[in-house]
């Protein structure tokens, strides 16, 4: 026997789970305590998403040193090849140390300061001499994160690896590093540093907190 033939208007549809009132009540509740626990942790944000936590162009003093303070003559010659072994550092990113090697100076007169991306916000930093080919991992300095940082301070780099935080010129010995060198928070500001004897060293910060 043949079943009845029950126009599609007359067929049962399936049910839809009905959401109690009560129920939109708790899920509303739950999202306003995860907003909550959201601003206690990471402070409130401003429209641009910003918060009392971003590294602004404001945090930057007006004393702060200059670049034309510590003036670097600009080497013109020819670069050295690389020296691509001994540290384990060098070792490890031998290729891309071998491709920056082969660009004109652009720190500290003959120096090629060399980065990279480490991950999102993060930049390794390497130093490349072009005189001797002589390649240096500073202490401390080998890398840069530079979260929650004012767009504006990241100009002139990659916006992805935020490599724009870091600050140099190629007649100059200063270095300035905006964000958490070596993701040590403790750190987290502004630092100025000048090349000197074969290292960075601090000469001026401005701490920002967490």
């Amino acid at each position: 026997m043949r079943e009845p033939i029950i126009p599609p208007d007359l067929r049962e549809k399936p049910r839809r789970p009905v959401t109690s009132t009560l129920d939109t009540v708790k899920q509303l509740a739950v999202s306003i305590l995860l907003s909550l626990a959201c601003v206690f942790a990471f402070g409130a944000s401003d429209d641009d998403g910003y918060n009392e936590h971003t590294i602004q162009p404001s945090d930057i003093p007006s004393d702060a040193p200059r670049f034309d303070r510590f003036p670097a003559e600009i080497f013109v010659g020819r670069n050295a090849p690389p020296i691509l072994h001994g540290a384990a550092t060098t070792v490890m990113f031998r290729s891309r140390l071998a491709q920056w090697s082969k660009q004109k100076p652009n720190f500290a007169g003959h120096y090629i300061l060399a980065t990279w991306g480490c991950g999102t916000d993060c930049t390794k930093i390497s130093i490349i001499n072009a005189r001797t080919g002589r390649i240096y991992h500073p202490s401390g300095i080998t890398s840069n994160v530079a979260s929650n940082v004012h767009h504006s301070l990241l100009e002139g780099g990659d916006l992805w690896h935020a490599s724009g935080a870091i600050k140099f010129k190629r007649d100059s010995r200063l270095l300035v590093l905006i964000g958490m060198p070596e993701e040590r928070v403790e750190d987290r500001g502004i630092s100025y540093y000048i090349w000197e004897n074969n290292e960075l060293r601090r000469i001026h910060f401005v701490p920002k907190a967490w």
